[in-house]
């Protein structure tokens, strides 16, 4: 007799650790479903160019360095007669420099002018969008409102009840 008890209780006890948890499974059908709204911004890239004027400087005449020398030497001649004594050599120094800096100058003539370029570059135009990025759905189930969000519309909502024991 206490094996017989003792199996009832084995096998009760077993078949309560497997039906303890008890799911049930139900469908309900959506009543409504209302879509979800965001707003985001949305960056549109476009091409803006200008035409601008630039300076640009153009050398024009003889090489600087043979107008340097002739200017040097003719200003070498010219302080050479201007000065006396032992200024002569200041003068004729003073002379060169001053006839290598002059004759550079007018070697390098150098002239401006314009030249229009073409700049480019992106400029980004913002606009806000309003846009669905889901769904609630609503279902009625044994009297109470019931919701769930979702990515589309659904037709019916999976509830699922679990009984413990």
């Amino acid at each position: 007799m206490k094996k017989l008890t003792l199996m009832v209780l084995l096998s009760l006890r077993l078949f309560a650790n497997e039906y303890s948890n008890i799911n049930d499974v139900e469908y309900v059908l959506v009543t409504h479903s209302t879509p979800i709204y965001s707003t985001v911004t949305r960056m549109t890239p476009h091409e803006v160019c200008q035409d601008q004027q630039v300076a640009v400087q153009e050398q024009s005449g003889s090489n600087n360095a043979v107008a340097g020398i002739i200017g040097g030497v003719v200003g070498g001649v010219l302080g050479h007669q201007l000065g006396g004594g032992t200024g002569k050599v200041a003068a004729t120094i003073g002379g060169a420099a001053l006839g290598t800096m002059v004759g550079q100058n007018a070697a390098s003539n150098t002239q401006t002018s314009y030249q229009t370029v073409r700049r480019c570059f992106t400029q980004y135009e913002s606009q806000k969008e309003t846009i669905i990025t889901g769904y609630t759905n609503y279902a009625k189930y044994r009297g109470k409102d019931i919701a769930k969000t979702s990515d589309q519309p659904l037709k019916e909502i999976k509830v699922v009840n679990s009984f413990s024991f």
